[in-house]
């Protein structure tokens, strides 16, 4: 018989299960190649999202509401179809993500809400707005809950946090140029003969397009299929087994489903998550019509925002 205790032989298997085991000089320098090569461009990303989808807080208070005779009430009818859509299609989007590729999925989607947000500057009516407010919410719907998935197969639990806060930084990044890019951009009113609410639109979602063709090359795919080699691969999936089941493929079972809808730190991430979003995006879409509430010009209402969106 073996002499060797339950966890030397463990050891043995690979089967290492401590937060000790995992923070080695060689775990650590692997977290720090995923991180080179993950947040730099997922973040890029969702600022543009971010940047693409609060923009019309901007467009608002130089002249889009009034062009298009759209009252206040109908104002903010535009802005809640947005996220009635984002909401509905997020659980599907990620579903087809894990159907599919992030290296190709999450740059489409980038793709295609950029040419959305062109359309945003093409729109003629209230009704064109609404329209479009919708099919913008669907298009992005899929890359925050897509790059939290991908962080998952990534990242052990105790590591996702960090990276995920990192990330969300994006929006804030958002805030502080979009306002100096409205303030520029509102400039060209009437150059070629359109608004400067219309540019504001129609140049923020040109970069957004151009990123997402360079974001191709650049946006990670699944782990075994990056270029990581053989041993940086099987440690990958070693942290995985050891300290969560993202890495597994499951069956999808309504059994899960229902196990989610009850668990009430489900319910109470939901809460917190909205709380802070309810800020964030209220703060977003209305602080430059407040601003200019206030008694400044339009122009004027973008500098402070810079510095507010920016604490």
């Amino acid at each position: 018989m073996s002499s060797k205790t339950p966890s030397e032989k463990g050891t043995e298997k690979g089967s290492l299960t401590t937060a000790h085991d995992f923070n080695t000089p060689e775990d650590r320098a692997l977290i720090r190649k995923i991180d080179f090569r993950l947040i730099p461009i997922l973040m890029l990303l969702y600022l543009l999202s971010f940047l693409d989808k609060t923009n019309i807080g901007n467009a608002k208070i130089v002249g889009l509401t009034t062009d298009l005779h759209v009252s206040p009430s109908e104002y903010n009818t535009s802005l809640a179809l947005y996220f009635i859509a984002y909401v509905v299609f997020e659980v599907p989007a990620n579903i087809i993500l894990k159907r599919f590729n992030p290296q190709v999925w999450l740059p489409t989607l980038t793709l295609l809400w950029g040419i959305v947000s062109v359309c945003q500057g093409l729109v003629k009516d209230k009704a064109d707005l609404f329209g479009i407010r919708v099919l913008l919410g669907i298009t992005e719907a899929g890359l925050f809950p897509g790059v939290i998935y991908v962080f998952s197969v990534y990242y052990r639990r105790r590591e996702r946090g960090r990276r995920v806060a990192v990330f969300f930084g994006g929006a804030a990044l958002a805030g502080a140029f979009g306002g100096i890019l409205a303030f520029a951009i509102g400039k060209m009113d009437v150059v070629g003969g359109r608004k400067g609410w219309e540019w504001i639109f129609i140049l923020e979602a040109l970069l957004t397009v151009v990123i997402s063709l360079l974001a191709y090359f650049v946006v990670p795919t699944w782990p075994h299929k990056a270029k990581f080699v053989y041993s940086e691969k099987k440690r990958l999936s070693e942290r995985l087994d050891a300290d969560s089941d993202a890495g597994l493929i499951e069956k999808f079972e309504w059994k899960y489903v229902r196990q989610a809808l009850t668990d009430h730190l489900v319910w109470g991430y939901a809460f917190l998550f909205h709380g802070f979003a309810f800020v964030l995006y209220s703060y977003s879409l209305f602080l430059p019509t407040i601003i200019a509430g206030l008694g400044f010009a339009s122009w004027q209402a973008h500098g402070p925002t810079i510095d507010a969106m920016d604490i």
